[in-house]
């Protein structure tokens, strides 16, 4: 365990690992817990943190006085990092202060894969922060990978297609007509992720992110972008695989299921992979295109279950995963590191912010 003081006052943090692989490294009081203390660290010790963000991918802040949105938003802030407020990710949430929000409102036994925040996207959050607000009773943990171990272990010649083509995403989106907030796959309706049902709005976000935009029956849209699989990061030299091919790809919810019923061992999971094995077996028999989310390479090539398995192998392969505790707050560097969650049972509340 190593200690890390303040120049200017008594405020002292431990830190320690909780796994072998050292992710995340744990941030915690040595004898002051409260909130300004850590807030203080955190504007005077910017240097070190960020060197800790840029070695290890994740830092757990555990055992401070964090208990509300509020609190974790002034520990976000305190990084002096921009907060972003708009996001184009897939997940329905609830915004509760001006950067904080729910991470996610997908039912507790819906797996959420990993991956890199809005790693479709030409600029995705260099940052993200999540607080355990409320920790689940059982499950729930949140998945860690380092992409730049990722990048290594992946298949090369699957590497190598994808240095050459990119991947390609299609996502389709219920409009404002319909009553529900979520499905299966499509997760939230076009009105909620663009913040707006004004159609001329909806275009030029969609032209400065790249975006193509095909739309179909009462106001229904698809959309359609070509993005790199890799991203160097912007201040250190590393490459990271960055992309959502295991998370959009029919054939990875399959896996992940399975994976998950084989490390929870329960009636629910069980029935949860029968069930989305069974739905699966019956989409495949139709056109990829009208798939709620798809992912090929860029030249609309297929990824084969085979390279869909790697893919996913090599990430349970190298994954750490922890038990979030009430108050944990967790800072990922979204360049080095994905996330995730695993199904949960009981109350469960993870907040999150990013950076813009």
């Amino acid at each position: 365990m190593v200690t890390a003081k303040k120049t200017k006052s008594v405020f002292a943090l431990s830190k320690s690992f909780l796994t072998t692989e050292k992710l995340p490294i744990v941030y915690g009081p040595e004898h002051d817990s409260s909130k300004e203390g850590l807030i203080e660290w955190f504007l005077e010790n910017q240097k070190e943190w960020t060197r800790d963000l840029s070695l290890y991918g994740a830092i757990l802040i555990r055992g401070f006085d964090i208990k509300t949105p509020k609190d974790f938003e002034e520990v976000a802030l305190a990084t002096k990092d921009k907060l972003g407020q708009f996001y184009l990710g897939t997940s329905p949430r609830d915004q509760l202060t001006d950067y904080v929000f729910t991470a996610s409102e997908l039912p507790p036994h819906y797996p959420i894969m990993q991956h890199a925040e809005m790693s479709f996207l030409d600029n995705p959050p260099k940052k993200l922060f999540f607080f355990a607000e409320i920790a689940s009773e059982f499950g729930g943990e949140t998945p860690l990978t380092d992409l730049r171990k990722i990048y290594k272990v992946i298949d090369p010649s699957i590497k190598e297609k994808i240095t050459k083509k990119g991947i390609r995403y299609r996502r389709r989106y219920d409009g404002p007509s319909s009553q529900s907030r979520f499905s299966l796959w499509k997760t939230k309706r076009w009105d909620e992720m663009f913040n707006t049902s004004d159609i001329k709005q909806v275009e030029a976000i969609a032209k400065e992110n790249r975006f193509q935009l095909e739309w179909y029956g009462k106001d229904s849209l698809a959309i359609t972008n070509t993005q790199s699989g890799f991203r160097n990061h912007p201040k250190l030299a590393s490459t990271a695989w960055h992309n959502h091919t295991q998370t959009f790809h029919i054939d990875s919810a399959v896996i992940e299921v399975w994976k998950i019923f084989k490390r929870q061992k329960t009636l629910r999971s069980l029935g949860v992979a029968l069930l989305l094995s069974a739905i699966t077996w019956i989409k495949k028999l139709g056109n990829p295109k009208e798939f709620d989310v798809h992912v090929t390479y860029g030249d609309g090539e297929e990824f084969s279950k085979k390279e869909i398995e790697s893919i996913c192998n090599a990430f349970w392969d190298n994954l750490s995963a922890f038990r979030w505790q009430n108050g944990d707050v967790l800072i990922i560097d979204n360049f080095s590191v994905s996330h995730g969650r695993l199904p949960f049972t009981g109350n469960r509340r993870i907040l999150v912010s990013w950076t813009a």
